[in-house]
């Protein structure tokens, strides 16, 4: 097996947490599977919504993804000497601009889609010109930023997102100066004795982003895959490992419900991503056409996550949930999700758009270079 945490596992990843969200907006409340005689057969409906609203792990899993990642790039800058304002100021421009160009067309067609199947969507931006002034904050990826209508509540993740990545190199020179301990633990500590409220998505998911940061600086994937039980040429030892993995999965799915996860949501956000990921890592990436498919999934998941919610309930809610049963319904989803998404990447192909934003990044670099 080869330890090292490569793009391909982070794609794996994401693939699951891709599920994961698509599984948790179809159960999360029942307003829109009520009316449609969704079948939850073998489970009760009631562990179906229970199962839901654990899997919103998938936000915790793309915070660490996300810090994991613009963490490697940090490193880099920090042993290098070249911890500086103006590397810093390009490294944080070029995230936002990604996500901004992938966001763009999507808006676009999402705009296009709600006029055709949708026209009652646009009531949410109002009228006259604060209308234009709330979409081109909606467009700009600001709306949970300046607490402004958005077209789709799911989109409040972009939000989280641009703060992530503006409050990250200040979170890595705290760990390179303070430690892995102090950091953490005041990700923890701090906002619990201040009192700061949950309802932040920056307090909620600052443990997660902490614990991202720490798994990338001592890379502790590898770490974790040589702490594995040694394989003695059994099965028995791999199953040993999957039981422990899985039960505590199962504990955290008991953590999200109890009074004190329910309270400390930071820990709750913060510990499940983690057991998902180290599960996924050491056991579902070794399957192989599992980790193929989950991999194909992770390379668009920011497509599905910008758009499903227009796919399930928005544009074609009768649809979606007229395949009966809670496990099916997923399943088509995913797969409408994923061939609306290929179709996204090959449009944008033809019309040279990943062209022009990558000729837009260059310029903005020279920009940046150039101060």
């Amino acid at each position: 097996m080869n330890t090292q945490f490569s793009k391909k596992d982070t794609n794996i990843v994401k693939g699951v947490a891709i599920i994961a969200m698509l599984f948790h907006h179809c159960y999360v409340t029942n307003i829109n599977f009520k009316a449609h005689g969704v079948s939850f057969a073998p489970f009760s409906k009631g562990t179906v919504v229970t199962l839901s609203l654990w899997a919103k792990v998938c936000v915790g899993i793309f915070v660490f993804l996300s810090a994991y990642g613009i963490t490697i790039s940090l490193k880099k800058l920090y042993d290098q000497n070249k911890y500086e304002r103006q590397n810093i100021s390009w490294l944080t421009i070029r995230r936002v601009w990604k996500i901004l160009s992938g966001f763009w067309p999507i808006y676009i067609l999402a705009i296009v889609g709600c006029k055709v199947w949708a026209p009652e969507s646009f009531a949410v931006y109002k009228q006259g010109m604060i209308r234009i002034i709330y979409m081109l904050i909606d467009f700009s990826g600001l709306a949970h930023i300046f607490g402004t209508p958005t077209l789709l509540g799911t989109w409040w993740y972009l939000g989280l997102a641009f703060m992530e990545i503006m409050l990250l190199p200040f979170l890595y020179y705290m760990y390179r100066k303070c430690g892995a301990f102090t950091t953490i633990a005041l990700s923890y500590l701090l906002p619990m004795a201040l009192s700061l409220p949950m309802s932040s998505s920056v307090v909620h998911y600052l443990p997660a982003m902490t614990l991202g940061i720490w798994f990338a600086q001592e890379d502790l994937f590898p770490k974790a895959a040589d702490w594995r039980i040694p394989h003695t040429g059994l099965m028995i030892t791999r199953v040993a490992e999957f039981c422990v993995l899985a039960v505590f999965i199962l504990g955290t799915v008991w953590l999200k419900t109890s009074k004190f996860g329910k309270v400390h949501l930071n820990v709750t956000d913060s510990v499940t991503p983690l057991a998902v990921i180290l599960f996924t890592y050491l056991f579902l990436a070794s399957i192989p056409i599992l980790r193929d498919m989950l991999c194909i999934l992770g390379k668009y998941s920011m497509n599905i996550f910008l758009f499903h919610n227009f796919i399930r309930s928005r544009w074609f809610e009768d649809f979606s949930y007229s395949f009966r049963f809670w496990w099916l319904i997923v399943i088509v989803l995913v797969i409408d999700c994923l061939l609306f998404s290929v179709v996204i990447e090959f449009l944008k192909e033809v019309l040279r758009y990943n062209h022009l934003t990558i000729k837009i990044e260059k310029k903005l670099h020279g920009m940046i270079s150039n101060e």
